[in-house]
Order: C-alpha cells, then sequence, then structure tokens
C-alpha cells in the first residue's frame, strides 16, 4: 500500500512523509549516527525507547501493530548481537595465538603496514615498518590536533617501540588528561597494522562487522555527549518551529507560550493529570488528538481562557481543531472518522 502511493503520487507521499513526526525522527536519529558514529548505541536506545512510548500509546487506543513491527525489530537486532558475540568471542580466542605483541613479532612478514584505532581527541592512523621480524619505523599518519599535552608520552612509547624492535605495553604515561587513551589508542594502531602482516590472521565476519558498525560504533566520548546535548536543544527548537509551518490549517500550528494563564483562568484547571486547557493545546500540537477528545468532556466552554489567553486561545477552539485534524489524519490513512464522531458524541 505505501509503495503503492509513492508510485501514484510521489510529490504527496513525500510531502506527508516530512509531516510526519515519526519519520522526522528516523531522519534526524540517522543524521546524527552518520555524524558521530561513537553515538550510535546511545541513538538507536534513545530512538527504540521513544518509539516503543509513541507506539505503545497508539496500541492502547487503536490497536496499531506498529508496536508489534517493533518488536519484531528488536528481537531481529538481539538475534544479531548472539550471532555477532559468537564470533567476536571464537576470533578473540584464536588471536591469542597470533597475536603481534611481544614474540608474536616473529609471525609478522617484512614490510610497511598501515593501521589505525581511536585516541583521546579522534581516529589515529600510523605506519609500520618490519624488517628481519623487527620494527624499524613508527610514523603517525594522522592525529587530530597533534600538538596537545600528550605528545610526548607517544613519542617516548614510539622511542621503546624502536628501541625493543617488538610491541609491548607503554610504561606509566603522564598524567595530563587524556594521555592513557592516546597511548592506549597508539598501542591499538600499531597492533592493527602488525596484524595486517600475519598471514591468516583471524578476522571477524562480514556480518559481524556490519553489525558493530552499524549498531555499536564506537565508545562515546565526553565531546560526542556534549555535541549530541546541543543536538537535541537544537531539535526541540527546530521541531517546535517546524511544526507550524508543516501542518498549516491543523490544530498542530497553534501557537502556545506556555505561559498557564488559561490554567489559572479555568474553573476546571486539571484533568487526569492535565493541565486544562494548556495541556489540551500541548496535546494537540504534539498530534495527540484522540486524547484531546478523551479530555473535552472535561471543558465547560465558559470562554475564560480565551479572554485571559495572550494569543486568544480557548478550550473550544483547541477541541475543535484537535477533531477536524483528526478527521483529516484519518481520512489520509484511509480509516473512516465515524468512529471519532461516535466517541466524541458519547462524551
Amino acid at each position: 500500500m505505501m509503495l503503492s502511493k509513492l508510485w501514484d503520487n510521489p510529490a504527496g507521499f513525500l510531502w506527508q512523509l516530512v509531516r510526519s513526526r515519526d519519520a522526522r525522527l528516523v531522519f534526524y536519529m540517522a543524521l546524527v549516527a552518520v555524524l558521530f558514529p561513537s553515538a550510535r548505541f546511545i541513538l538507536f536506545l534513545v530512538f527504540f525507547l521513544i518509539l516503543g512510548i509513541m507506539w505503545g500509546r497508539d496500541y492502547q487506543r487503536t490497536g496499531s501493530r506498529k508496536l508489534a513491527g517493533l518488536a519484531a525489530v528488536l528481537v531481529c537486532i538481539l538475534i544479531g548481537y548472539g550471532i555477532t558475540r559468537v564470533n567476536v568471542e571464537h576470533i578473540d580466542i584464536l588471536r591469542q595465538s597470533t597475536s603481534p605483541w611481544g614474540n608474536g613479532i616473529e609471525l609478522v612478514a617484512d614490510g610497511s603496514y598501515t593501521g589505525s584505532s581511536e585516541g583521546f581527541r579522534g581516529l589515529m592512523t600510523v605506519r609500520v615498518d618490519v624488517k628481519d621480524h623487527r620494527i624499524i619505523d613508527v610514523r603517525t599518519l594522522t592525529y587530530p590536533d597533534a600538538i596537545s599535552v600528550e605528545d610526548n608520552d607517544i613519542e617516548a612509547f614510539r622511542k621503546e617501540l624502536l628501541e625493543k624492535g617488538k610491541l609491548e605495553a607503554p610504561a606509566q604515561p603522564s598524567l595530563y588528561r587524556g594521555a592513557t587513551v592516546s597511548l592506549t589508542g597508539y598501542a591499538d594502531a600499531v597492533e592493527d597494522a602488525l596484524s595486517k602482516g600475519i598471514p591468516n590472521y583471524p578476522e571477524y565476519n562480514l556480518f559481524s562487522r556490519l553489525f558493530l558498525a552499524t549498531f555499536i560504533g564506537k565508545a562515546p566520548s565526553r565531546v560526542t555527549l556534549n555535541a549530541l546535548a546541543i543536538l537535541f536543544a537544537g531539535f526541540i527548537v527546530f521541531e517546535y518551529a517546524l511544526q507550524s509551518m508543516l501542518t498549516p490549517g491543523t490544530g498542530r500550528s497553534i501557537n502556545c507560550y506556555n505561559c498557564a494563564t488559561c490554567v489559572g483562568a479555568c474553573p476546571v484547571k486539571e484533568a487526569e493529570g492535565v493541565q486544562m486547557p494548556m495541556g489540551l493545546v500541548l496535546l494537540t500540537r504534539l498530534g495527540d488528538y484522540d486524547r484531546v477528545m478523551e479530555l473535552s468532556k472535561y471543558c465547560v466552554g465558559c470562554g475564560r481562557c480565551a479572554a485571559k489567553c495572550p494569543i486568544g486561545n480557548s478550550g473550544p477552539m483547541v477541541i475543535s481543531a484537535a477533531y477536524m485534524a483528526s478527521r483529516e489524519q484519518k481520512k489520509l490513512l484511509g480509516e473512516s472518522g465515524g468512529q471519532l464522531k461516535e466517541k466524541t458524541e458519547s462524551a
């Protein structure tokens, strides 16, 4: 059905997709996942949590099958995680006998190899030259913010590698912030380079590599978490401003200062844990029209809120906008609005 709508009216289908909060959420999450690989695990947790809450409410009210689809996706991801974990543990055991650490340098063929790993300031890439089963040179190809406090520690570790001719654990680093992480990343980059010189070095299978890259990413850094917080704040502001532009003529375009002046004027003030009538405005802006219909029975239609609201909103106006928007939404979904009308009349 969805493909037929896309084929019949691609422009209209894409416009409806853009107007869908669920679709925009997927787009935002995918964009951030591409920009911040180290945040993918957190993003997937937040994404599934939000969808679970949204679709769980839909299931309670309309019996929507979206929640079942989400559960099926989660089951598939868990199965994929199990397969990946088995493969990773198996390969890690095999690598213990072919590790390039210490005397494992004897397994590395002569040549020049490039490896990379995550350091304190980002991805670092090194080139390691091996001759007669000894490390003869290590060069740092890329490392963000090369002028940093841990440079001395990295250079000291590089000299250790050249003196010993093999990869061993670095000495105790300085107490500078990030020195330990940088040294660990540097050693891992050297290990990654040396492993490419070992014939038949065990590697994770393609499925495991894709699963790890897609769902796990890398360990989130402080910079990543700060960026996520900024993006989240930007998302809230952007969504609030975008809502009225994408949904003209519907309840979602209603403006509200959240000043709660209407709550003070309303004789009801609160119903089922929702502040009246400001809560109706917020629910309508979120597109939760069914909930607005459920709460509409508490509105006495006195108009006191309209007299106090700086914009002129009123409970009856919001309820009417939610009702009309709900009918329009059901038409787009190919459903009948009769049930909603019956529910409203019975209330």
